[in-house]
């Protein structure tokens, strides 16, 4: 098992794939796919899988205990797996995040999730700070358009931001077989 690398996967709740309260995600069905790859190939090589599962408040999507915030049944953790909750946009901002990555030995990160340009971001570039190596699946992370921008145009901008900050990003079949050599 590789104790120095994670894969982090963020928000990936039933509540924002459904189309109900929010419109679903771009391309939410990729996203699903190659972030199942991410874990299926984590998981088969031993590499620690790790949840981050946000708690909004009263009167938003994904309040704690009701079925939007569920994680999603493509990438369900296992009994064993860290499932780490988070009420800021950053997963190191409030929760344990930091003490279950220095429990597991992680010095290295692959984050795939929602949303790009909050919580994929907030918490890559928080990893950065913190000293972490950090790579992102430029093509399993998501969010929605809006006024200002189409999705797709968010996801490019938060993908060459991350990369500026020091991030390594790189697409999923990529991650794949790092998760492989490693």
């Amino acid at each position: 098992m590789n104790a120095s690398l994670a894969l982090l996967v963020i928000d990936v709740q039933l509540g924002a794939f459904d189309g109900e309260a929010i419109p679903a995600m771009h391309h939410g069905d990729d996203l699903l796919a190659r972030a199942s790859k991410l874990v299926a190939a984590a998981r088969a090589t031993g590499i620690p899988v790790i949840f981050v599962q946000h708690c909004a408040p009263e009167g938003q999507l994904l309040i704690e205990g009701t079925m939007p915030w569920q994680i999603h049944p493509s990438v369900s953790p296992e009994s064993s797996e860290a499932v780490v909750l988070k009420r800021e946009s950053s997963a190191f901002e409030g929760t344990d995040l930091q003490s279950v990555l220095e429990r597991q030995g992680v010095d290295t990160i692959v984050v795939c999730g929602l949303q790009s340009e909050y919580c994929v971001s907030n918490t890559c570039i928080s990893a950065l700070e913190r000293g972490l190596d950090v790579y992102v699946a430029q093509d399993a992370h998501s969010t929605l358009s809006t006024d200002d921008d189409a999705a797709p145009v968010i996801i490019e901008r938060q993908n060459r931001l991350l990369a500026e900050r020091g991030a390594t990003v790189q697409p999923t079949a990529s991650l794949v077989e790092l998760f492989t050599t490693t």
